[in-house]
């Protein structure tokens, strides 16, 4: 995709929530970052303060413990927003790094340049806040989940949900994902093999 491509779909992607968003207001120059598979958009600690839209593939949220254990917290598939709120409107650094599970193409913007000329559009405004609204209620569900399913209904949760990840990506990714151990997670998939025999 060239830029004008790549700023169509992000546009695209506000407009489908049904806001009428001026887009003239946006002058801030767009940058370009295309990631390879197994290549982090950033990593914990790292600086971050940029709207970041993933135009094309899928990547992992990804936190590290002082012990260096690898947690992954979340999956993203194209086109949504990606990246941290906290670091873009604070300034601070991430909490976790973004990992490319496939190349990605992802465009962004300084958030606040950016904000500061669409903050005064109110299609623009709604849209964020709906955006927002999904983030919080999806992360809801998934501390529900954590607290009433059991590790298999997560896992099969995870597999509905992410059915091209189940025997693509490492069992360790998906075991932190679901929060059990890895060797948990062969038990569970052993089990439901054996019960579809």
């Amino acid at each position: 995709m060239d830029r004008i491509q790549l700023q169509n779909s992000f546009e695209a992607y506000f407009n489908e929530w049904g806001y009428e968003i001026d887009w003239q207001r946006l002058t801030v120059p767009m940058d370009v970052h295309v990631i390879r598979k197994g290549d982090y958009l950033f990593r914990q600690g790292d600086a971050a303060n940029r709207l970041y839209f993933l135009h094309s593939g899928l990547v992992r949220y990804v936190s590290v413990s002082d012990e260096g254990k690898e947690f992954t917290q979340t999956f993203a598939k194209s086109p949504r927003i990606i990246g941290s709120t906290k670091a873009m409107v604070t300034g601070s650094t991430v909490l976790f790094g973004i990992q490319a599970l496939e190349d990605c193409m992802v465009s962004s913007y300084p958030w606040q340049a950016f904000y500061a000329q669409m903050r005064h559009d109110i299609g623009f405004l709604e849209c964020y806040a709906k955006f927002l609204e999904r983030i919080f209620m999806t992360k809801e569900e998934r501390e529900n989940a954590f607290v009433k399913h059991s590790a298999e209904r997560r896992y099969l949760d995870f597999c509905m949900t992410y059915p091209e990840l189940k025997n693509t990506i490492p069992q360790q990714q998906i075991a932190s994902y679901i929060g059990i151990t890895p060797v948990a997670l062969s038990r569970i998939r052993q089990k439901l093999k054996l019960g579809h025999r």
